[in-house]
């Protein structure tokens, strides 16, 4: 970890990048503290420096922005102030963790009673992530000067309140924009504080079928117990149980993989998209699929076509095979496959690819180590395992 000299406390600090400490948010994030502290903060450096004319040259700031806040007009006062003040006062900035009660920029605030430091090394940031790599995301809000949003995908009241507690247990009291589209129910999280913790642990930003994206670093080196809740909240989002024959647990993920077709595959392919079968999705837009197994099939056995199938076999989606890795240092044992191709709206290609749980003492392990979430599926997947007599 990198060392850092911190030149208040004179203490040489260790920089943990899943502990994110208020000082560290952007310096126009807005904050309240408790009480009448910011007041009181103020009439100390009026008392050293002299008068607040004195203050406010000392420290850098124009004179309104600390005489609004004497006169009671504004409650209010910004990262970057509160810093260049302490730092004058000489307090350790962790002195203000518990003294901050709400993070806020209108009238409504983003997060009341903020638990700080926010600590997403934990089994809720695990899941966190696992969530924003499933059914949530992060975005870029253009306009809003390119602040970046957390929005969310639940489709039953369960993944909602799952959500909610694990954002709350980090982060404190958020306040969430909701929406209701069909049969899902989205939550909008319009502070960028969220977002930008999460990027800084190695969540994806934009569109994950596009990007192509890795499993977060933070999982990666983690815990046992943060992967096993990364796996359990990417399963509860992405997962199905089968019990067509025989139980099995499967995860599917799509890349966008135009990025990889070549000029001589393009031709190939569009040769065969005749063969792709249409779907219309309720929203109204359209897309056309083919299974490679049936695309083997139509294809002639010339030297090219058998190129392209395997060259499409072969396609590693980086996020389902660090799923994988997971799985793999868990000691549960699967296989990975990709199987479906699709034609995109706007012509572009589209790989699904999924992971595979089939073997009895390997669905078993699954069902000890990991085991679904939601209780829909949880219990699904125990009605199988009894009906068959594996448990």
């Amino acid at each position: 970890m990198l060392k850092l000299y911190n030149t208040l406390t004179r203490k040489t600090e260790t920089y943990k990048p899943w502990i994110i400490n208020w000082y560290e948010l952007r310096d126009f994030e807005l904050v309240k503290l408790e009480n009448s502290l910011s007041k009181d903060l103020i009439n100390m450096g009026i008392k050293q420096a002299g008068n607040l004319n004195k203050l406010c040259k000392s420290i850098n700031m124009s004179y309104p922005s600390f005489l609004y806040l004497l006169r009671g007009q504004s409650e209010l006062i910004s990262i970057k102030k509160l810093k260049l003040l302490s730092a004058y006062l000489e307090i350790d900035f962790d002195y203000f963790n518990d003294k901050i009660v709400e993070i806020r920029k209108c009238k409504i605030p983003s997060i009341k009673n903020p638990k700080f430091p926010f600590n997403l090394a934990s089994t809720a940031g695990a899941t966190l992530l696992g969530n924003i790599t499933s059914d949530g995301c992060i975005y870029v809000d253009k306009k809003s000067r390119g602040i970046l949003r957390t929005k969310y995908s639940a489709g039953t009241n369960e993944e909602l309140s799952n959500f909610i507690i694990n954002v709350e247990n980090i982060f404190g009291d958020i306040h969430f924009q909701k929406e209701q589209i069909r049969k899902s129910i989205y939550l909008k999280i319009g502070t960028s504080v969220v977002a930008e913790s999460l990027v800084r642990v190695g969540a994806p930003v934009g569109n994950k079928t596009l990007l192509d994206c890795e499993v977060p670093w933070l999982i990666k080196q983690g815990s046992n117990e943060m992967k096993v809740a990364y796996l359990k909240a990417v399963f509860d989002d992405e997962g199905c149980v089968g019990c067509s024959y025989k139980p099995y647990i499967t995860i599917s993920r799509t890349i966008n993989i135009d990025r990889y077709v070549s000029l001589g595959h393009k031709k190939l392919l569009k040769q065969v998209e005749p063969y792709f079968q249409e779907r219309v999705f309720p929203t109204g837009h359209k897309i056309k699929s083919i299974d490679l197994s049936k695309l083997k099939k139509v294809t002639s056995l010339n030297t090219h076509f058998i190129h392209l199938i395997n060259w499409l076999y072969n396609i590693r989606p980086k996020l389902l095979h660090g799923e994988s890795e997971l799985l793999n240092s868990l000691n549960i044992q699967h296989w990975i496959r990709n199987y479906n191709l699709s034609l995109t709206e706007k012509n572009g290609y589209a790989l699904k690819s999924e992971i595979r749980i089939s073997r009895k003492l390997e669905v078993i392990n699954f069902y000890n180590q990991i085991n679904f979430g939601l209780s829909a599926k949880s219990q699904k997947l125990k009605n199988s395992l009894i009906s068959n007599n594996w448990i």
